[in-house]
């Protein structure tokens, strides 16, 4: 079986958010993604990725995902980022980045994991959660 990385900006990198898509609690560290900015996503709570040569996005390595959960991840995603694979630090990792055909709905405004309030990532994963409801 192959595995494969995931490097996770916004709601991902809350665990309960990834075992709610994945099936199960993955373990994370901490890293950066080089040459990309995080914006907020306009009348959303999460964020999206958008290439910046001059900025870097901190965030969470999980790695050991199968293919099966990034199917289930590509999922959840949905069609406005695409799944790339990036260099971060000495490691690969899948990120999912704005799709170009998306970009109308980034703000200009970045997006820090900090200004995410606990009731903000409640209604977060009431309206995208639950994943593991409708797995095979």
């Amino acid at each position: 079986m192959s595995y494969m990385n995931l490097f996770a900006y916004g709601t991902l990198m809350w665990p309960e958010v990834l075992e709610s898509v994945t099936g199960r609690r993955i373990a994370g560290t901490a890293a950066v993604l080089r040459g990309y900015r995080r914006l907020r996503v306009k009348g959303e709570h999460y964020p999206v990725v958008v290439p910046s040569s001059a900025d870097c996005v901190e965030g969470v390595l999980y790695c050991g995902l199968t293919m099966q959960e990034f199917r289930l991840l590509d999922d959840f995603e949905g069609d406005q980022y695409d799944r790339i694979e990036a260099d971060i630090g000495d490691d690969t990792a899948f990120v999912y980045v704005l799709s170009s055909d998306w970009k109308h709905i980034a703000d200009s405004q970045r997006w820090n994991p900090e200004d995410l309030k606990p009731e903000q990532l409640a209604e977060f994963c009431s309206e995208y959660c639950g994943w593991d409801k409708i797995r095979d």
